[in-house]
């Protein structure tokens, strides 16, 4: 068991790779402003163009796309796995010995992006990437009418921009929501993997109720994260920046209260109401 366990943390923290990293903006993939504009820019403008020409796009039938439908989710789920794993032990492995308050506050002036933690934020910034693909496949199938909402486009183009310019401000805090975003990811995932295999899971409701909570648990540290900033000698980094994602979290609170309601909340006042009419 203990030969796993430093088999996981080498592969997962100690790797040159992994514990060399140094965020550069400009020099490691993906990191330059130019590749951030054109991503999310196309992401956009063919997903807008999709939904005018709905009418006209073939679209490809359920047989066809389950397969590709559970390895893109089986491939993400799995990635989120790692990240959470990764990121938890880099946590642990790089803050300062027995200073906790570093998971929601690096210090100002004094933390460079660089070392494990900062490689698990910049390989979910990526993933964010590859997550476009959810678009692709919902576009591509033959309930795309129902299925591409605007939180859906919303949400996919935003948080892109978001974990760049947090990755680019040392943002506080960023660790955690890898690790918590990851969590609910490996849910959200296994969900479409499993509903794409012919076994849907029971746990629907439960991936987005975890949603919501997740911002509820993000507000939290950010007031704590606040309270150290405001306190603290040097101050905690990434604070601007914090200020954009703290304004989408809230946004997507909105977003996600309203799916709620329309897809459980009254789903259950509909049901409620179709047996009282039986029993009339």
């Amino acid at each position: 068991m203990e030969s796993l366990y430093s088999s996981i943390h080498y592969w997962l923290v100690d790797h040159p790779n992994i514990s060399q990293f140094e965020w550069k903006q400009g020099h490691n993939f993906g990191s330059s402003l130019l590749f951030l504009t054109l991503s999310v820019s196309i992401y956009l403008f063919l997903t807008l163009l999709s939904l005018r020409l709905s009418t006209l796009l073939p679209s490809i039938s359920t047989t066809t796309m389950r397969p590709i439908t559970a390895v893109h989710s089986l491939i993400l789920c799995l990635l989120s796995i790692v990240m959470v794993i990764g990121c938890s032990l880099s946590i642990l492995r790089q803050m300062p010995p027995n200073d906790w308050t570093w998971v929601v506050c690096f210090p100002a002036n004094h933390t460079l992006t660089r070392g494990p933690v900062f490689f698990w934020i910049y390989f979910c910034y990526l993933s964010k990437i590859l997550e476009f693909i959810d678009t692709l496949l919902i576009i591509l199938s033959s309930s795309r009418s129902r299925r591409l909402s605007f939180l859906h486009i919303y949400h996919h183009a935003i948080v892109t921009v978001l974990a760049y310019i947090g990755l680019q401000a040392s943002q506080s805090l960023l660790g955690l929501a890898v690790i918590v975003n990851s969590s609910i990811h490996v849910l959200m995932y296994a969900y479409y993997f499993l509903s794409a295999i012919g076994k849907r899971p029971w746990w629907k409701k439960v991936v987005t109720n975890c949603q919501i909570v997740q911002f509820m648990f993000g507000f939290l540290c950010s007031a704590i994260m606040l309270y150290y900033h405001f306190t603290s000698e040097f101050g905690c980094t990434g604070v601007r920046s914090w200020c954009f994602g703290f304004a989408f979290n809230a946004s997507l609170l909105v977003l996600f209260l309203d799916f709620h309601s329309k897809n459980y909340t009254n789903n259950i006042k509909k049901a409620r109401d179709n047996e009282m009419d039986k029993d009339k």
